[in-house]
Protein backbone atom coordinates (compact mmCIF):
# COMPACT_ATOMS: atom_id res chain seq x y z
CA UNK A 1 0.00 0.00 0.00
CA UNK A 2 1.39 3.38 -1.12
CA UNK A 3 2.25 5.44 1.60
CA UNK A 4 0.73 9.29 1.73
CA UNK A 5 2.26 12.04 3.58
CA UNK A 6 0.11 14.12 5.29
CA UNK A 7 -0.11 17.79 3.48
CA UNK A 8 -0.17 20.90 5.25
CA UNK A 9 -3.55 23.31 5.22
CA UNK A 10 -2.96 25.42 2.37
CA UNK A 11 -3.39 28.75 4.69
CA UNK A 12 -0.26 27.27 6.59
CA UNK A 13 1.38 27.11 3.11
CA UNK A 14 1.84 31.03 2.97
CA UNK A 15 1.68 32.55 6.61
CA UNK A 16 3.56 35.50 6.77
CA UNK A 17 5.58 35.67 9.48
CA UNK A 18 9.55 36.41 10.16
CA UNK A 19 11.33 38.64 7.57
CA UNK A 20 8.22 38.98 5.32
CA UNK A 21 6.33 40.17 7.91
CA UNK A 22 8.77 42.71 9.36
CA UNK A 23 9.26 43.74 5.72
CA UNK A 24 5.76 44.50 5.37
CA UNK A 25 5.42 46.65 8.54
CA UNK A 26 8.11 48.47 8.52
CA UNK A 27 7.83 49.18 5.24
CA UNK A 28 3.88 50.12 6.06
CA UNK A 29 5.73 52.38 8.86
CA UNK A 30 8.27 54.50 6.99
CA UNK A 31 5.11 55.34 4.14
CA UNK A 32 2.59 55.66 6.91
CA UNK A 33 5.08 58.39 8.45
CA UNK A 34 6.01 60.39 5.16
CA UNK A 35 2.00 60.55 4.34
CA UNK A 36 1.40 61.73 7.48
CA UNK A 37 4.44 64.64 7.60
CA UNK A 38 3.84 65.64 3.94
CA UNK A 39 -0.25 66.03 4.15
CA UNK A 40 0.70 67.98 7.53
CA UNK A 41 3.37 70.13 5.55
CA UNK A 42 0.83 70.62 2.64
CA UNK A 43 -1.27 72.38 5.25
CA UNK A 44 0.93 74.00 6.69
CA UNK A 45 2.74 75.46 3.18
CA UNK A 46 -1.45 76.18 2.97
CA UNK A 47 -1.46 77.96 6.55
CA UNK A 48 1.37 80.19 5.51
CA UNK A 49 0.73 81.40 2.42
CA UNK A 50 -2.45 82.42 4.05
CA UNK A 51 -1.15 83.97 6.85
CA UNK A 52 1.95 85.34 5.04
CA UNK A 53 4.16 86.64 7.66
CA UNK A 54 5.09 84.67 11.56
CA UNK A 55 7.48 85.72 14.23
CA UNK A 56 10.36 83.38 14.38
CA UNK A 57 12.96 84.22 16.93
CA UNK A 58 12.33 87.88 17.56
CA UNK A 59 12.22 88.72 13.49
CA UNK A 60 9.29 88.81 11.20
CA UNK A 61 9.93 86.12 8.24
CA UNK A 62 8.02 84.63 5.30
CA UNK A 63 7.83 80.91 6.23
CA UNK A 64 6.24 80.26 2.86
CA UNK A 65 8.38 78.22 0.84
CA UNK A 66 7.96 77.02 -2.75
CA UNK A 67 10.35 74.20 -2.04
CA UNK A 68 9.01 72.64 0.96
CA UNK A 69 5.27 72.60 -1.12
CA UNK A 70 7.38 71.42 -3.99
CA UNK A 71 9.14 68.59 -1.80
CA UNK A 72 6.00 67.41 0.38
CA UNK A 73 4.11 67.00 -3.05
CA UNK A 74 7.05 64.67 -4.32
CA UNK A 75 6.90 62.67 -1.10
CA UNK A 76 3.00 62.08 -1.62
CA UNK A 77 3.29 61.12 -4.73
CA UNK A 78 5.58 58.47 -3.89
CA UNK A 79 4.85 57.35 -0.68
CA UNK A 80 0.74 57.22 -0.47
CA UNK A 81 0.18 54.66 -3.28
CA UNK A 82 2.99 52.47 -1.48
CA UNK A 83 1.37 52.78 1.80
CA UNK A 84 -2.40 51.80 0.45
CA UNK A 85 -0.72 49.27 -1.56
CA UNK A 86 1.22 47.29 1.73
CA UNK A 87 -2.03 48.09 3.60
CA UNK A 88 -4.36 45.94 1.27
CA UNK A 89 -1.89 42.92 1.38
CA UNK A 90 -1.75 43.34 5.24
CA UNK A 91 -5.60 43.49 5.39
CA UNK A 92 -5.68 40.51 3.02
CA UNK A 93 -3.43 38.42 5.09
CA UNK A 94 -5.29 39.12 8.01
CA UNK A 95 -8.49 38.42 6.60
CA UNK A 96 -7.24 34.76 5.30
CA UNK A 97 -6.00 34.28 8.60
CA UNK A 98 -2.39 34.21 6.85
CA UNK A 99 -1.11 37.09 9.09
CA UNK A 100 -1.91 36.13 12.37
CA UNK A 101 -3.33 39.38 14.70
CA UNK A 102 -0.86 38.14 17.86
CA UNK A 103 2.13 38.23 15.21
CA UNK A 104 4.59 39.63 17.63
CA UNK A 105 6.32 41.83 14.64
CA UNK A 106 3.00 43.29 13.92
CA UNK A 107 2.15 44.20 17.45
CA UNK A 108 5.97 45.61 18.24
CA UNK A 109 5.28 47.96 15.11
CA UNK A 110 2.03 49.06 16.13
CA UNK A 111 2.83 49.95 19.61
CA UNK A 112 5.93 51.72 17.64
CA UNK A 113 3.88 53.34 15.33
CA UNK A 114 1.76 54.76 18.20
CA UNK A 115 4.87 55.95 20.73
CA UNK A 116 6.04 57.97 17.41
CA UNK A 117 2.66 59.34 16.62
CA UNK A 118 2.73 60.32 20.68
CA UNK A 119 6.00 62.11 20.54
CA UNK A 120 5.76 63.58 17.36
CA UNK A 121 2.24 65.36 18.65
CA UNK A 122 3.68 66.60 21.76
CA UNK A 123 7.07 67.80 20.29
CA UNK A 124 5.15 69.63 17.29
CA UNK A 125 2.47 71.13 20.26
CA UNK A 126 5.92 72.47 22.26
CA UNK A 127 7.29 74.07 19.25
CA UNK A 128 3.98 75.79 17.98
CA UNK A 129 3.73 76.87 22.13
CA UNK A 130 6.93 78.36 21.78
CA UNK A 131 6.48 80.15 18.61
CA UNK A 132 3.10 81.33 20.04
CA UNK A 133 4.76 82.62 23.81
CA UNK A 134 7.43 84.38 21.48
CA UNK A 135 5.10 86.65 19.39
CA UNK A 136 3.64 84.70 16.59
CA UNK A 137 0.17 85.19 15.46
CA UNK A 138 -2.47 83.33 17.61
CA UNK A 139 -4.22 82.37 14.13
CA UNK A 140 -1.06 80.50 12.77
CA UNK A 141 -0.64 78.89 16.19
CA UNK A 142 -4.31 77.77 16.71
CA UNK A 143 -4.64 76.34 12.77
CA UNK A 144 -1.28 74.81 13.15
CA UNK A 145 -2.03 73.12 16.33
CA UNK A 146 -5.56 71.96 15.14
CA UNK A 147 -3.69 70.60 12.02
CA UNK A 148 -1.49 68.80 14.22
CA UNK A 149 -4.01 67.20 16.35
CA UNK A 150 -5.83 65.83 13.53
CA UNK A 151 -3.31 63.97 11.82
CA UNK A 152 -2.28 62.60 15.15
CA UNK A 153 -5.60 61.41 16.36
CA UNK A 154 -6.49 60.14 12.92
CA UNK A 155 -3.54 58.10 13.01
CA UNK A 156 -3.76 57.22 16.84
CA UNK A 157 -6.95 56.29 17.06
CA UNK A 158 -7.16 53.60 13.70
CA UNK A 159 -4.25 51.72 14.92
CA UNK A 160 -5.38 51.81 18.61
CA UNK A 161 -8.91 50.23 17.41
CA UNK A 162 -7.35 47.73 15.43
CA UNK A 163 -4.58 46.91 17.81
CA UNK A 164 -7.41 46.48 20.77
CA UNK A 165 -9.97 44.26 18.83
CA UNK A 166 -9.58 40.17 18.90
CA UNK A 167 -9.85 40.33 14.54
CA UNK A 168 -8.05 43.71 14.36
CA UNK A 169 -11.10 44.90 12.67
CA UNK A 170 -10.93 42.29 9.61
CA UNK A 171 -15.30 42.19 10.05
CA UNK A 172 -15.66 45.82 10.58
CA UNK A 173 -16.46 48.67 7.62
CA UNK A 174 -14.16 50.91 9.70
CA UNK A 175 -10.63 50.40 7.73
CA UNK A 176 -12.27 51.24 4.60
CA UNK A 177 -14.23 54.12 5.67
CA UNK A 178 -11.32 55.71 6.97
CA UNK A 179 -9.44 54.79 4.39
CA UNK A 180 -11.68 56.29 1.96
CA UNK A 181 -11.69 59.61 3.82
CA UNK A 182 -7.87 59.70 4.02
CA UNK A 183 -7.53 58.96 0.74
CA UNK A 184 -10.03 61.94 -0.13
CA UNK A 185 -8.18 64.47 2.09
CA UNK A 186 -4.92 63.41 0.52
CA UNK A 187 -6.10 64.04 -3.19
CA UNK A 188 -7.59 67.69 -1.91
CA UNK A 189 -4.74 68.61 -0.18
CA UNK A 190 -2.96 67.41 -3.33
CA UNK A 191 -5.21 69.74 -6.00
CA UNK A 192 -4.91 72.42 -3.74
CA UNK A 193 -1.40 72.78 -4.36
CA UNK A 194 -1.73 73.51 -7.50
CA UNK A 195 -3.51 76.71 -6.67
CA UNK A 196 -0.45 78.32 -5.07
CA UNK A 197 2.73 76.03 -7.02
CA UNK A 198 5.01 77.57 -9.44
CA UNK A 199 5.44 75.48 -12.61
CA UNK A 200 8.34 73.81 -13.14
CA UNK A 201 9.18 76.20 -16.05
CA UNK A 202 8.64 79.21 -13.85
CA UNK A 203 11.51 77.47 -11.11
CA UNK A 204 13.56 77.01 -13.80
CA UNK A 205 13.68 80.79 -14.96
CA UNK A 206 14.15 81.71 -11.25
CA UNK A 207 16.99 79.48 -11.05
CA UNK A 208 18.47 81.40 -14.36
CA UNK A 209 17.92 84.55 -12.55
CA UNK A 210 19.29 83.52 -9.59
CA UNK A 211 22.35 82.50 -11.17
CA UNK A 212 22.33 85.85 -12.76
CA UNK A 213 22.42 87.99 -9.62
CA UNK A 214 25.45 85.23 -8.70
CA UNK A 215 27.45 86.12 -11.62
CA UNK A 216 26.90 89.61 -11.31
CA UNK A 217 28.00 89.71 -7.32
CA UNK A 218 31.20 87.53 -7.96
CA UNK A 219 32.29 90.27 -10.90
CA UNK A 220 31.70 92.59 -8.22
CA UNK A 221 33.91 91.28 -5.95
CA UNK A 222 36.51 89.76 -8.84
CA UNK A 223 36.06 93.94 -9.73
CA UNK A 224 37.15 95.08 -6.31
CA UNK A 225 39.78 92.42 -6.15
CA UNK A 226 41.57 93.92 -9.41
CA UNK A 227 41.47 97.25 -8.47
CA UNK A 228 42.98 96.33 -5.35
CA UNK A 229 45.98 94.99 -7.19
CA UNK A 230 46.34 97.32 -10.21
CA UNK A 231 44.95 100.44 -8.69
CA UNK A 232 42.36 100.75 -11.44
CA UNK A 233 39.04 99.47 -12.98
CA UNK A 234 39.53 96.72 -15.75
CA UNK A 235 38.95 97.88 -19.17
CA UNK A 236 36.55 95.08 -19.71
CA UNK A 237 35.16 92.10 -17.92
CA UNK A 238 37.48 89.95 -19.97
CA UNK A 239 40.77 91.27 -17.72
CA UNK A 240 39.01 89.93 -14.84
CA UNK A 241 39.88 86.76 -16.20
CA UNK A 242 43.51 87.00 -15.10
CA UNK A 243 43.03 86.45 -11.77
CA UNK A 244 40.06 84.16 -11.66
CA UNK A 245 39.55 81.76 -14.78
CA UNK A 246 36.90 80.35 -13.36
CA UNK A 247 34.72 83.53 -13.26
CA UNK A 248 31.56 83.69 -15.10
CA UNK A 249 30.96 86.32 -17.86
CA UNK A 250 28.11 85.39 -19.57
CA UNK A 251 24.50 85.28 -19.17
CA UNK A 252 23.72 81.40 -18.70
CA UNK A 253 20.90 81.19 -21.32
CA UNK A 254 21.38 83.46 -24.08
CA UNK A 255 25.33 82.94 -23.77
CA UNK A 256 25.67 86.94 -24.27
CA UNK A 257 28.37 89.25 -21.87
CA UNK A 258 27.12 91.14 -19.15
CA UNK A 259 27.11 95.02 -19.80
CA UNK A 260 30.10 96.55 -17.99
CA UNK A 261 30.67 100.44 -18.13
CA UNK A 262 33.07 102.48 -16.12
CA UNK A 263 31.60 105.57 -14.49
CA UNK A 264 34.65 106.96 -13.11
CA UNK A 265 37.95 106.47 -11.10
CA UNK A 266 36.06 103.56 -9.13
CA UNK A 267 32.31 103.53 -10.04
CA UNK A 268 31.27 101.42 -12.35
CA UNK A 269 28.00 99.89 -13.44
CA UNK A 270 26.67 95.85 -14.68
CA UNK A 271 23.54 95.28 -16.41
CA UNK A 272 21.98 92.71 -16.71
CA UNK A 273 18.39 91.13 -18.30
CA UNK A 274 16.12 89.41 -15.43
CA UNK A 275 13.26 87.23 -16.09
CA UNK A 276 10.89 87.73 -12.56
CA UNK A 277 11.67 90.64 -9.91
CA UNK A 278 13.12 89.09 -6.51
CA UNK A 279 11.88 92.61 -4.77
CA UNK A 280 9.16 91.00 -3.16
CA UNK A 281 9.94 90.29 0.38
CA UNK A 282 6.73 88.49 1.19
CA UNK A 283 8.35 85.57 -0.57
CA UNK A 284 10.83 83.72 0.97
CA UNK A 285 12.39 82.66 -2.51
CA UNK A 286 13.70 86.14 -2.18
CA UNK A 287 15.89 85.95 0.33
CA UNK A 288 17.52 83.37 -1.79
CA UNK A 289 18.30 85.69 -3.96
CA UNK A 290 19.94 88.32 -1.68
CA UNK A 291 19.70 91.71 -1.76
CA UNK A 292 23.24 93.11 -3.49
CA UNK A 293 21.20 92.86 -6.95
CA UNK A 294 17.49 93.37 -6.20
CA UNK A 295 16.21 93.47 -9.27
CA UNK A 296 12.80 93.63 -11.21
CA UNK A 297 12.00 91.86 -14.70
CA UNK A 298 13.21 92.81 -17.55
CA UNK A 299 17.13 94.78 -18.74
CA UNK A 300 18.69 96.33 -14.90
CA UNK A 301 21.58 97.96 -14.51
CA UNK A 302 23.42 98.71 -11.25
CA UNK A 303 26.07 101.14 -10.07
CA UNK A 304 28.81 100.05 -7.74
CA UNK A 305 31.90 101.95 -6.09
CA UNK A 306 35.05 99.60 -5.46
CA UNK A 307 34.70 98.54 -1.55
CA UNK A 308 36.72 101.52 0.22
CA UNK A 309 38.91 99.35 1.68
CA UNK A 310 40.75 98.31 -2.13
CA UNK A 311 40.78 102.16 -2.02
CA UNK A 312 44.20 104.24 -0.89
CA UNK A 313 44.07 106.64 2.26
CA UNK A 314 43.87 109.76 0.01
CA UNK A 315 41.04 108.11 -1.98
CA UNK A 316 38.83 107.75 0.45
CA UNK A 317 36.53 110.82 0.84
CA UNK A 318 34.58 111.38 3.66
CA UNK A 319 31.06 112.89 3.54
CA UNK A 320 30.45 116.12 4.14
CA UNK A 321 28.74 117.15 7.01
CA UNK A 322 26.58 120.39 6.38
CA UNK A 323 27.60 123.07 9.57
CA UNK A 324 23.89 123.64 10.17
CA UNK A 325 23.84 119.77 11.74
CA UNK A 326 27.41 120.20 13.14
CA UNK A 327 26.46 119.86 16.75
CA UNK A 328 29.02 120.78 19.54
CA UNK A 329 29.10 118.91 23.00
CA UNK A 330 29.94 120.85 25.45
Amino acid sequence: MENIQPTAPAAALHIVKGPKALFWFLSLFFTLGISAFSTGGLWFQFINKLFPLEVSYGQIISPFSQAALKWQMSSLIVAVPVFFILSLLIRKALKKNELSPDNKVRLWTTYIILFIVVAVAIGDLITTTFYALNGDFTTRFFLKSLTILTIVSWVFAYYWLEIRTDDSLTKSPIPKIMGIVTLVVIITSFIGTFFIIESPAVSRNKAHDLTRAGDLTNIKYAIDGYYGEYNKLPENLADLKINNAYLKLNDPITKQPYDYKIIDETSFQLCSEFEYSNKDLASQEAYMYGTEFSHEAGLNCFDRKINKYQLKPDEIKEPVVPEAEVQVIQ
